[in-house]
């Protein structure tokens, strides 16, 4: 029972260091377009800017 248990919590473990990799993933590919938008703004611009995306 006790393998069975340890087998469970390294399973467990596994699955949620690769939900936290692909979250990360997932958020960092969206993060390129502001970054890539925040070149073509100048402070002349405003804060509005930024939320046009290019």
């Amino acid at each position: 029972m006790t393998i069975l248990a340890r087998r469970f919590i390294l399973i467990c473990l596994v699955v949620a260091i690769f939900a936290m990799l692909l979250a990360a993933a997932v958020a960092n590919s969206d993060r390129g377009d502001w970054i890539s938008a925040s070149r073509f703004c100048s402070p002349a611009d405003g804060p509005n800017c930024l939320l046009v995306r290019q």
